[in-house]
């Protein structure tokens, strides 16, 4: 934020039930040259915190939160629904506070996708392929429209330093995040 970033995006940002306004209110008034967006959703997390004299359990919204700047976009972004409501299902926890989609507009009129995701852990390929899918295609209803995507996708073109034991499920992510990409290069 002090390096005046065009988008500044973050994740697991802990928001205590009830509060979420607060919290906008707050960021607005940290930061007022950028519009602030935290993503919505009604899932709820037990966080433990421990001390120690005692551990404390706090229920929490674990979310995602895009701020853009003042200067190069316009102000009042739209939120795109990305999933269908039939398919919050099949996204269980991924359908709640962990992607962030916005249709921005700069001053130069130009559209642009802003997609954050806070994808789920690589030992749920099964998952994140559902989540690429409903992805794409929402993409594919704004084809044409740049795009930038940012986040924790637990996914690589290319890895080292991990457990033997997890290889198995990074490569399987790792692919489907390098088939996701090629599939978006071709369009």
């Amino acid at each position: 934020m002090r390096k005046k970033a065009a988008i500044v995006m973050l994740q697991e940002i802990r928001i205590p039930q009830g509060i979420n306004f607060r919290v906008h209110r707050d960021f607005r008034r940290k930061y007022p040259e950028y519009e602030c967006y935290i993503a919505a959703g009604s899932d709820i997390d037990l966080v433990a915190e421990t001390s120690n004299l005692f551990i404390q359990q706090e229920i929490v919204h674990i979310t995602v939160v895009n701020f853009l700047h003042k200067r190069v976009f316009r102000p009042e972004a739209l939120v795109v629904n990305w999933h269908k409501p039939r398919g919050k299902k099949a996204l269980e926890h991924m359908a709640h506070r962990r992607v962030l989609w916005l249709d921005a507009m700069t001053h130069e009129g130009e559209r642009i996708s802003i997609i954050k995701i806070h994808q789920v852990t690589a030992r749920r390929p099964d998952l994140q392929r559902r989540v690429n899918n409903h992805i794409q295609a929402e993409m594919k209803r704004s084809e044409g429209r740049r795009r930038i995507m940012g986040g924790d996708l637990n996914a690589a073109t290319s890895r080292t330093g991990y457990s033997i034991s997890t290889k198995s499920h990074f490569e399987k992510v790792d692919n489907q995040f390098q088939e996701f990409i090629k599939e978006q290069e071709d369009h």
